[in-house]
């Protein structure tokens, strides 16, 4: 018999383990909501949120709260959001501006009504799964919880603000009441998904076609296709035609006509044309990466897929790659819902099955086939979202700080005032439009302020051009107000007492604290002097925050400056061939930060590696973000004076500055004035990773000296029998031995030569030598350090077997005059004979 207390244990647990499962849905939702909230709320005051979409959603929410119904400027020749998209779900959301007016309301808002996508879908689980029988409320969570991991979802949540990503919980709701059979409320979720964007009201009505055809619900499946279709047609061809003169989107599908007339035309009767541009946009790996987070359970549920049909041509029919996009965009959100309700009755349908086999053990059976779907779905949903998903383990999950620099940004902002005509930049743009003016830069028009970071790219500028326009705007009647850390205010007829002044070369010591490195603490063993001015302490080569190359210089005056300094930084590959240059993209600190107002010590301090002071600041040049499509390259350095104005000379015509002084020694061109900074490849994770010099002896020793200076020590052959048609791997290691005080200035050429029996010449190979990093010329060989060479020389498939030699030597690069050689290896013709080599 059961005490007291077992029999109160026994009856509370009774009453919470049928409630288990909504608990633990409120707590997911709950958490959702906080965490994406929080996650894109960093992102917008991490200044990565855009100008399109969140600054033109930002402007026109504000102006509809405040009676100008989607007034728009922000984006060339739209002056009502209506001409892009027709979306008013944007009247009631302009409400909560009452409240609080910005894009912070819009970010929390989108993650609550994302996360509570979730709730419907529970239901319709529950009222389709027979939770009852089957356990189906523990499914039916399964599948709310992967409603909530889906990357899609996600994704679109992720990506600032779009009134389209609220439509599908709304769909979700619709869904749910019309299995219901509750049509009123199907109804008010069925408008406000409508309300969403123009193109939702087609899915809209094919709903309206399953409530017809599959429900057998026909008063209310014909209104809903009426209706539906009806509001479709007025917002794509009245309300879109009234502002932009038609939907400005029909250009991506221009390759099926003029009109949508001819385009529907085509479709009809081009198959050919359509099944090509499935290919093109990997439609059949499109529609699997939809399904996958539902473990593919949605194809027993074709009729409910289908009604995913509408978005399903809108995207992989449009000649618009980014439509293609699954899981890093807001275009694939509208389908999910289908997915997931179709993943749900394709479980019912799955588990009737299984419980239908035979009466006996019917519902054990239901039972563990119920668990075997959670595990599946469950597995399936965890597995695709650690791939594609935004949690901190998923494969898109991008960390963002919020640091110093965007909090001087913000400061900046507040200075600005509420009826100020803003132009700003892409990544400022959504931090000021909460007005009625507001401009994307280098557009300007009527604007009386604008706001400016020139520490970054300056897209859709080049940096050079961004510089020229703020010289043209100071020239036109604009004044810098204020200027720190990088950031400028510019505006037009501020008071004389109000400005810091008109000419860029009177900015103060605060608007150059972007490019200072207080805190300097050298990673790097890294002293390279240019000249008797300008110390290089430090090198880093990594990537920003979305995968780009960056490369970060650190550096210290050592007297000051009198004429300016350029730098060029090269990417090159393993012959030297260019990948990219500073000189077609330039880092800001060049055009903002000119080597002549660089001063010395400036009140900051800095340390090396041992803890010493080193007595003077420590300055950051920065090459601007790059995507460097090779998986390796070679780092060269070289500075040069600019002219009298700091923009006559270049590179090539410039006066270049001489390397006096590197430690550890560095590989130096001192012809050409180039400093070898390293070489790098692409790790498995994508970092960036320094790649280490050879440092092994060879297999075979060698004695043979190249005149004063070059030593061949020995040679590694991987294979001695070859076949002919295969190539000879071979691996020479050189030194030089020229004096520290007169390096070689000279370009050598290496050469091998494979002879037969009878001398004569069958094979050979020509290069400029190697190291593992890449070409090194041998005038910037370092004394005494070894250049471990690995080269590969064919063999003609008609090469008879055989004994043969391999030899080599060196040449002038100049004059093609051979450098002689001695030691017990030489041999006649100023060679070296290297190996024997079998040939079978």
């Amino acid at each position: 018999m059961r005490t007291t207390s077992q029999l109160k244990i026994h009856n509370s647990q009774s009453t919470l383990l049928p409630l288990l499962p909504r608990i633990l849905l409120a707590l997911a939702i709950l958490a959702y909501a906080i965490y994406f909230s929080d996650l894109t709320l960093t992102r917008y005051y991490a200044f990565e949120a855009r100008a399109l979409d969140l600054g033109n959603f930002d402007q026109a929410i504000w102006n509809t709260a405040h009676g100008r119904w989607f007034h728009l400027t922000n984006q060339q020749g739209i002056v009502n959001r209506l001409s892009l998209h027709v979306e008013p779900i944007l009247i009631p959301i302009s409400w909560l501006y009452w409240i609080h007016s910005g894009p912070e309301t819009l970010l929390v808002l989108q993650s609550i009504v994302v996360a509570s996508g979730a709730l419907p879908l529970f239901a319709f689980g529950c009222l389709k799964l027979q939770r009852e029988k089957w356990g189906g409320e523990w499914l039916a969570l399964t599948f709310a919880v992967a409603f909530l991991l889906n990357p899609s979802m996600q994704a679109a949540n992720w990506l600032e603000f779009h009134a389209v990503t609220l439509a599908p919980t709304f769909i979700l709701a619709a869904l749910y009441f019309l299995h219901a059979e509750r049509p009123g409320w199907f109804a008010l979720f069925a408008i406000l998904a409508a309300s969403c964007k123009e193109e939702i009201a087609l899915l809209i009505f094919m709903i309206g076609l399953y409530a017809l055809f599959v429900l057998r619900q026909r008063r209310l499946g014909i209104i809903t296709m009426a209706l539906a279709l009806t509001w479709a047609f007025l917002a794509v061809f009245v309300i879109q035609n009234f502002f932009a003169a038609g939907n400005i989107h029909w250009g991506r599908y221009a390759y099926l006509g003029d009109g949508p007339l001819q385009m529907v035309t085509a479709l009809l009767t081009q198959p050919g044309t359509i099944l090509a541009q499935l290919q093109a946009a990997n439609a059949l790996s499109y529609v699997l990466r939809m399904l996958i987070p539902v473990a593919l359970l949605a194809l027993p549920a074709p009729e409910l897929l289908l009604l995913a049909l509408p978005s399903l041509a809108i995207n992989l029919l449009a000649d618009f790659s980014p439509m293609h996009q699954v899981d890093t965009l807001i275009y694939a959100a509208p389908i999910v819902p289908f997915v997931m309700v179709a993943g749900v009755v394709g479980a019912e349908r799955l588990l009737g099955w299984v419980a239908g086999l035979r009466e006996e053990g019917k519902k054990k059976r239901a039972r563990v086939a119920t668990l075997l779907l959670m595990l599946l779905t469950g597995t399936f949903s965890v597995v695709n979202n650690a791939f594609y998903g935004y949690l901190p383990w998923g494969g898109n999950y991008l960390p963002l700080t919020v640091t110093e620099h965007h909090r001087n940004a913000a400061e900046i902002i507040a200075q600005i005032p509420p009826q100020a005509k803003v132009s700003a930049q892409d990544r400022l743009n959504p931090h000021v439009s909460s007005r009625e003016t507001v401009y994307w830069f280098p557009r300007v028009d009527d604007a009386d302020t604008i706001f400016l970071d020139v520490v970054g790219p300056a897209w859709p500028q080049h940096p050079s051009d961004l510089r020229q326009s703020v010289d043209a705007l100071l020239e036109s009647g604009f004044a810098i107000s204020a200027a720190r850390d990088g950031y400028l205010l510019l505006q037009k007829n501020a008071p004389e007492e109000g400005i810091i002044g008109r000419e860029i070369a009177r900015l103060p010591d605060a608007f150059y604290s972007a490019w200072h490195e207080p805190n300097f603490v050298p990673q790097n063993d890294v002293d390279i002097l240019f000249g008797d001015a300008l110390r290089l302490r430090d090198v880093r080569v990594g990537r920003d925050r979305y995968g780009e190359l960056v490369v970060s210089l650190f550096w210290q005056m050592q007297k000051p400056i009198e004429r300016e300094i350029r730098f060029q930084i090269a990417y090159l590959d393993e012959d030297w061939n260019e990948l990219h240059s500073s000189q077609f993209y330039p880092p800001t600190a060049t055009l903002w930060y000119p080597t002549t107002l660089w001063k010395m010590n400036n009140g900051l301090r800095s340390v090396d590696v041992t803890g010493s002071d080193t007595g003077a600041e420590a300055i950051v040049v920065q090459t601007l973000p790059w995507t460097l499509e090779a998986e390796r390259f070679t780092l060269l350095l070289g500075l040069y004076e600019a002219g009298d104005s700091g923009n006559e000379l270049n590179w090539q015509r410039g006066k270049r500055l001489p390397i006096t002084q590197e430690e550890p020694r560095f590989p130096v061109h001192r012809s050409e004035r180039w400093v070898r900074l390293g070489g790098y490849e692409k790790s498995a994770a994508g970092e960036w990773q320094k790649i280490a010099l050879d440092g092994s002896t060879p297999s075979a020793k060698l004695d043979a000296r190249f005149g004063e200076a070059i030593v061949l020590e020995g040679v590694d052959i991987t294979q001695n029998k070859l076949a002919a048609g295969e190539s000879l791997d071979f691996t020479l290691h050189w030194r030089s031995v020229a004096p520290k005080t007169t390096p070689m200035e000279e370009e050598y050429t290496a050469f091998v030569h494979l002879l037969d029996a009878e001398d004569n010449l069958v094979a050979q190979l020509d290069w400029q030598p190697h190291d593992r990093i890449g070409r090194l010329p041998t005038s910037m060989w370092r004394t005494g350090v070894p250049v471990v060479d690995s080269q590969q020389l064919p063999l003609p498939a008609t090469l008879p077997p055989g004994e043969y030699r391999l030899i080599g030597g060196l040449y002038r690069l100049s004059d093609g005059v051979r450098l002689p050689v001695d030691g017990t290896d030489a041999r006649p013709g100023d060679v070296v004979e290297i190996a024997v080599i079998q040939i079978e």
